[in-house]
């Protein structure tokens, strides 16, 4: 394990010499800080000894778990890593509990942070798999890995995993997964965090005077561009309804303004007008979009058009929304099987597809299941599990 951290920590530190001014430059330019005094330790935050450690790396990770942090919020002290500025920002504006850049991952640095704020167990959303943060932690802490996407990596399979003390898997397939690489005794199935988003909506109040909305939540480039395209003439149909656009990435709100304009569209933005008015809602505010499903009549979920893979479906299901989403699915396969068991979501490969998917949906109305057992079953199973650690 000596020569394998030696040889990792030289390598990340040669590839920080280079990523850093880049990296550092193109956050400065979106205007958020990526951390840096922090990351290397020259700046550290008060922390209560004791608490309770736990690392998402991205915005929808914190969304998906937020009912462990509240769990643990009751139980004592609690606080947050992150990895990406983003996620920094929204956790700072909405937890209410410390939140941290996560510190690079080598070795001294990971020692470092343990021995300054002494944890006293780690708890890992997904797939944060980070060697030094898993192998130099456990050396003194207990870590868990929640909600786990079992890693393909065989580097880490054999090196990382054996030093986590327990998993608590999504779904039936994660676990036969996992109990190849690990102890099954290490391995618990608890079901999909994410199936508990509806517990976590703020209470956000939007005067619509009756008319019908079409949402397109966490959209990417093509995506804005094909929807409006469709709007154009879904207005015909529908003239009285509303498009509300959400992109994934707020930093990129110019830029779908502009195609707005483009279309010839009116629009309002959510951090200016907190009434939608015209033909478009430019949702260009942090952590209010699973808020905002429940308004919608019809969902489109991005990423799924575009190539990165889809986001949180689950969300406006649990709002009570049936989901619209393009192909590109592979990040989420998991969820749109849970999804097709509750006849919850649409697939759709062309545009006419989609444009057809939005009319019969502005026709039929909202799609209702009652969720609340299978989300008390999911949120007992993880409280145990956690409990059994802190």
């Amino acid at each position: 394990m000596g020569i394998i951290r030696l040889v990792y920590d030289t390598l990340l530190a040669i590839a920080l010499v280079f990523v850093l001014p880049v990296w550092w430059y193109t956050y400065r330019k979106k205007g958020y800080s990526i951390g840096l005094l922090e990351r290397f330790l020259l700046k550290k935050e008060c922390v209560p000894k004791g608490s309770a450690w736990v690392h998402c790396a991205s915005v929808g990770e914190i969304n998906t778990a937020l009912p462990v942090i509240d769990h643990l919020k009751s139980k004592g002290d609690v606080f947050l890593t992150v990895f990406s500025p983003r996620a920094y920002r929204f956790a700072k504006d909405n937890l209410g509990i410390p939140v941290l850049f996560l510190p690079f991952d080598i070795s001294f640095l990971v020692r470092k942070f343990i021995n300054v704020y002494k944890p006293k167990v780690l708890i890992i959303e997904e797939a944060e798999f980070w060697l030094n943060l898993i192998t130099v932690s456990s050396e003194s802490i207990p870590v868990m890995s929640i909600n786990t996407n079992p890693p393909k990596n065989k580097f880490l399979n054999r090196i990382v995993l054996k030093r986590i003390s327990r998993f608590v898997v999504k779904t039936p397939k994660d676990m036969e997964i996992l109990r190849r690489l690990v102890s099954e005794d290490r391995i618990v199935l608890c079901g999909n965090l994410k199936l508990l988003s509806k517990v976590n909506q703020k209470s956000v109040e939007i005067d619509l005077k009756g008319r019908r909305v079409i949402l397109a939540g966490s959209t990417h480039p093509p995506e804005e561009d094909v929807i409006l395209r469709i709007f154009k003439e879904v207005k015909t149909d529908f003239p009285d309804t509303l498009l509300m656009i959400a992109p994934r990435h707020t930093e990129r709100i110019g830029e779908v303004e502009s195609l707005v304009k483009k279309y010839g569209f009116s629009y309002t933005q959510r951090s200016t007008d907190r009434k939608p008015k015209g033909d478009v809602y430019l949702v260009d505010t942090l952590g209010e979009l699973s808020s905002l499903y429940r308004y919608a009549d019809v969902v489109f979920v991005g990423g799924t058009i575009s190539k990165i893979g889809g986001h949180n479906i689950f969300e406006p299901i649990l709002s009570g929304k049936k989901v619209i989403i393009g192909r590109n699915y592979h990040k989420i396969k998991g969820l749109v099987r849970e999804a097709q068991n509750f006849g919850a979501i649409w697939i759709v490969e062309t545009e006419e597809q989609l444009k057809d998917s939005i009319k019969k949906q502005l026709r039929e109305g909202s799609f209702n299941v009652d969720f609340s057992l299978i989300q008390r079953q999911i949120y007992d199973c993880y409280k145990k599990e956690i409990d059994r650690w802190i």
